[in-house]
């Protein structure tokens, strides 16, 4: 009989979070070139040396097993492509690194704040709704606030980044941003941001 564990999702989710970084760290090496082939379409024996050392494994046979499945894995699933030397990356690969930097942007915080609101506006088409809810999730990740509907605001230039977001998601002419001295409810924003 199942038996309900309250931390089981935490679980999924971290274990999920490590495979998707091993895939995107493999997927750096292959856009490298340090993934080279060997006998049998195979990576070589030279390559996967390197993986276990980016992904700081041990040179057992249980992790060369576990490397050339995640490859021929990556391969099924169209991330990398064979070429008669190497593997190389796909569009489907590409995509997953550049993915994989968005959720990396930081946002530089000068030591002292000028008293701006930096304020991200947009109006993605209904149609795009699931794009509009990955966009969202990337603005939460940043540190941005939710200020009313589809407002957001943050103390600190973020427009650079806002806007890779936004071009990731082919959304920038949905998006407009606006610089403010004063917005409604500032008080609770600066205790929010540590301001004040």
């Amino acid at each position: 009989m199942y038996k309900y564990r309250p931390n089981q999702k935490q679980h999924t989710d971290t274990h999920r979070k490590r495979r998707r970084e091993k895939t995107v760290q493999i997927l750096k090496l292959v856009a490298l070139g340090v993934v080279l082939m060997g006998i049998g379409a195979v990576p070589s024996p030279r390559a996967v040396s390197r993986i276990f050392k980016e992904l700081a494994l041990k040179d057992t046979k249980q992790n060369h097993r576990t490397i050339k499945r995640k490859i021929w894995e990556m391969s099924h699933r169209g991330y990398i492509e064979k070429s008669p030397k190497k593997y190389e990356l796909s569009e489907i690969g590409q995509r997953i690194i550049e993915k994989e930097k968005l959720w990396n942007l930081r946002i530089q915080t000068p030591k002292k704040w000028d008293d701006t609101w930096h304020i991200v506006v947009f109006d993605i088409p209904q149609e795009r709704r699931n794009i509009r809810i990955a966009f969202i999730r990337h603005l939460q990740q940043l540190g941005l606030v939710f200020y009313q509907r589809s407002v957001w605001i943050y103390p600190y230039a973020m427009e650079d980044e806002v806007r890779e977001i936004a071009a990731f998601f082919d959304i920038l002419p949905f998006i407009s941003f606006i610089k403010a001295n004063h917005v409604d409810n500032s008080y609770d924003l600066k205790k929010y941001f540590k301001l004040i």
